[in-house]
């Protein structure tokens, strides 16, 4: 006689070892995640697969930017957009300093000089 439901048997995972791939999963991820992009090898790279997008792209994303300018004012971005002043890029980004005062910084994406 057939069972109905899945042909395998469970496995029997008890609490330790459910604990140990958690921990292991929760630890590794954050290494990858900090880590930043995967290096591709030069091989590979010729071979059709697209190296990561910051690799492509030259200068500041837009990210990064906004890390800088609020680790440098000591405020909390609460805009941030990329914009074109003729063919320059730029990244204008729009605080909220701790005492409650608004106040905008442009970054040149490809120098990070702020204007």
């Amino acid at each position: 006689m057939r069972r109905s439901g899945s042909v395998h048997a469970r496995f029997p995972y008890n609490s330790r070892m459910r604990r140990s791939i958690l921990t292991a999963v929760a630890t590794l991820v954050p290494a990858i995640v900090a880590a930043g992009t995967i290096a591709v090898p030069a091989a590979a790279a010729g071979g059709g697969i697209a190296p990561p997008a910051r690799v492509l792209a030259k200068g500041l994303t837009l990210d990064e930017a906004v890390a800088r300018v609020e680790a440098r004012y000591g405020a909390r971005a609460v805009r941030a957009e990329e914009d074109r002043e003729g063919e320059r890029r730029v990244y204008r980004i729009r605080l909220l300093s701790p005492d409650g005062r608004v106040f905008e910084v442009v970054v040149d994406a490809d120098s990070g000089e702020e204007e």
